[in-house]
């Protein structure tokens, strides 16, 4: 019994033993990113691990507290404290967990290094302790987890920011002055970003003076303390603050984010604009003297580019932006991209007086082969036709329902495809290695010309047919039941997405409802695609017979796929 008891104690009495004639640094770390939300508090933190220094006799000298992310070098306190452990004021650290030490492979390096080199002597945390004479991989496995944990959290933020600027949603938390995030979004209401009806009143106001041509920044922004205008933290604006306001392409719906290629893109945002992109356009000529070079052609990301083709020659058909306005003195119309005045009458842009203002996106034929005779049309006939075809293999719930639960019940046929297939590849698996065997007997001398080109022609043959029956079981029973429910699935949905999408989602609709769009006599021409046209025919069964064993026949006719 007592031998056991010594047992038992044994590994507690030699780590009190070492502790007592160790210095430790008790190091504690949180981070307001991400990585470390659900991390205990700095405080909490150090309170265990005081329990810990308690409990095993460790010597704490110092407590170094640390709040910044550990996923790249260059933390002060952690370098301090190796530094400080190097001059030997510390053979070892205290610390909750590992990964309060590091989260990036440098880091995780370093520590490693100086425990194998019993620079560190001893490292405590509250779920184990490492030694110098420890297999160090488990460390490593240890810090590579955290550094791993980092990267897959940081390309699921970015991943997740980025669906959301594609949404429409500017996807940061601080918004601009005047915006908010809407406190129902998460109950189901349908606008992310919503005008603070204060701010955003006040803001509206300001913009309209501004847009007088009458009054200087200073000017405005004294007007903007009378009246209320205030930042987050209660406080007036500064002259910037009112210069950024008054330059950010926010306020007329747009704003700029990195796609997965991380290129920066222009994306249209669903918030309620401010002001339009004319208003916002005649806010830089007043001042800057020139429009804002982020309205140019270049940063506008068209719909429906490059996928609609001229009916006459061929040729693709380009989207044209026109930006115009009407002079107010003398009634003349011209482009004000690139231009602070009429250029027939020279009135400055920026005086007039409420100009009309023509923005519109049209459609024409590139001409790149020569003359054609089409002329332009405006995008909203074009989408106008578009949401007419969607219309037409457009689908109800009930029936998608109906759809999906028909396609469950065939899911028999799929699973014996995929058994045929199963077969047939293991078939083919043998055929291969009989036409090697086949190769290796006449190099050998075994076979002669004519035994082996008569077995090798007869087994090509057969495998020829076995490769011809594993596609074509493809198409029949697996790749044919995948088809179907995709199309289901945008038939139910196109049309709505369509009519509330970004320009990317609209032209991604667009080329699967069909790839063969003309544009002739200013008509739009959409061969939909013939899967598309099958989902609809049996729906129209449903409809007119609204008797489920009636469907069977168009649904399940796979030779028509």
């Amino acid at each position: 019994m007592c031998v056991t008891l010594k047992l038992l104690c044994y590994p507690f009495l030699v780590s009190a033993m070492r502790n007592i004639d160790f210095k430790y640094f008790l190091y504690a770390r949180k981070s307001s990113e991400s990585e470390d939300r659900q991390m205990a508090s700095i405080e909490d933190q150090i309170a265990e691990a005081k329990k810990l220094a308690e409990k095993y006799n460790i010597n704490v000298v110092d407590v170094i507290e640390e709040s910044k992310s550990a996923k790249e070098p260059g933390r002060v306190g952690f370098n301090s404290m190796l530094k400080r452990i190097h001059k030997g004021e510390a053979q070892g650290i205290l610390t909750w967990k590992l990964n309060r030490l590091a989260r990036n492979p440098i880091d995780g390096g370093q520590i490693s290094w100086m425990l194998q080199q019993n620079i560190i002597k001893h490292i405590q945390t509250f779920e184990r302790d490492y030694n110098p004479s420890d297999n160090v991989l488990l460390m490593q496995v240890e810090f590579g987890m955290a550094n791993q944990y980092v990267k897959d959290l940081s390309l699921d933020i970015k991943r997740g920011l980025r669906q959301k600027a594609e949404r429409g949603w500017y996807p940061i938390s601080g918004l601009p002055i005047g915006y908010i995030h809407n406190p129902k979004f998460a109950l189901g209401m349908d606008d992310e970003i919503i005008p603070n009806e204060q701010q955003f009143h006040i803001l509206k106001k300001l913009w309209q003076i501004l847009l007088t041509g009458k009054y200087s920044i200073a000017d405005i922004k004294k007007k903007g303390d009378v009246i209320g205008l205030r930042n987050k933290f209660k406080k007036t604006c500064s002259k910037n603050t009112y210069y950024y306001i008054f330059t950010n392409e926010f306020y007329c719906g747009y704003y700029n984010w990195r796609d997965k290629d991380e290129n920066m893109i222009r994306y249209k945002g669903r918030h309620k604009a401010l002001v339009s992109i004319a208003e916002f356009q005649k806010a830089q000529i007043i001042l800057h003297g020139r429009p804002n070079s982020v309205l140019k052609d270049r940063k506008y990301n068209f719909p429906y580019r490059g996928i609609i083709k001229c009916g006459e020659c061929g040729c693709t058909v380009t989207p044209d932006h026109k930006l115009q306005a009407i002079c107010t003195n003398c009634k003349y119309k011209y482009s004000i991209k690139n231009r602070t005045a009429c250029p027939r009458c020279n009135t400055l842009f920026s005086i007039m007086n409420n100009p009309s203002i023509i923005d519109i996106l049209y459609y024409h034929c590139s001409k790149s082969k020569g003359k054609c005779s089409q002329g332009s049309i405006t995008r909203d006939i074009i989408e106008t036709s578009i949401e007419g075809e969607l219309e037409k293999i457009s689908i109800t719930k009930d029936f998608y329902s109906w759809g999906m639960n028909t396609l469950k019940r065939g899911n028999e046929e799929k699973e014996e495809g995929e058994k045929i297939i199963k077969g047939l590849k293991k078939r083919k698996t043998e055929l291969e290695n009989r036409i090697s065997g086949l190769i290796n007997l006449r190099a050998d001398g075994e076979l002669n010309s004519e035994q082996f080109n008569s077995s090798m022609s007869k087994a090509q043959k057969e495998m020829s047919s076995i490769e011809f029956e594993i596609e074509e079981t493809k198409r029949q029973n697996i790749e044919w039941h995948d088809e179907k429910e995709k199309d289901y699935k945008f038939a139910l949905e196109a049309l709505e997405q369509f009519k509330n999408g970004d320009d990317s989602l609209k032209t991604a609709i667009v080329k699967e409802l069909s790839s063969n769009l003309t544009l002739l006599d200013k008509k739009l021409d959409i061969t939909t695609k013939e899967s598309l046209l099958e989902a609809k025919k049996s729906y129209s069964v449903y409809v007119s017979k609204n008797d489920a064993s009636n469907l069977l026949l168009p649904l399940l006719n796979k030779d028509k796929i």
